[in-house]
């Protein structure tokens, strides 16, 4: 039985992000939540200003939009504290 050649362990290559791609990723993280509620919050308006649906569903739509806007802005700028 031959044994096959052990193989020397790969290098780890540890990559840290400096402060500013930190910042960057950050950003970009933030930017993507506030679009992602901020599109649901304009979709919910446009659903209830003009798809024709009964009144209590376009107010539902509109009260939930209502909530969704400024969640977006505290969820954009990272919480509450900043």
């Amino acid at each position: 039985m031959s044994r096959l050649p052990r193989r020397s362990p790969r290098p780890v290559d540890v990559v840290t992000p400096t402060p500013t791609e930190t910042a960057r990723i950050d950003l970009r993280r933030r930017r993507r939540r506030y679009a992602l509620v901020m599109g649901s919050c304009i979709a919910l308006m446009l659903f209830g200003f003009f798809v024709p649906v009964p009144v209590p569903v376009r107010l539902v739509a509109l009260a939930v939009a209502a909530v969704l806007a400024p969640l977006a802005a505290i969820v954009g700028n990272g919480g509450p504290s900043g």
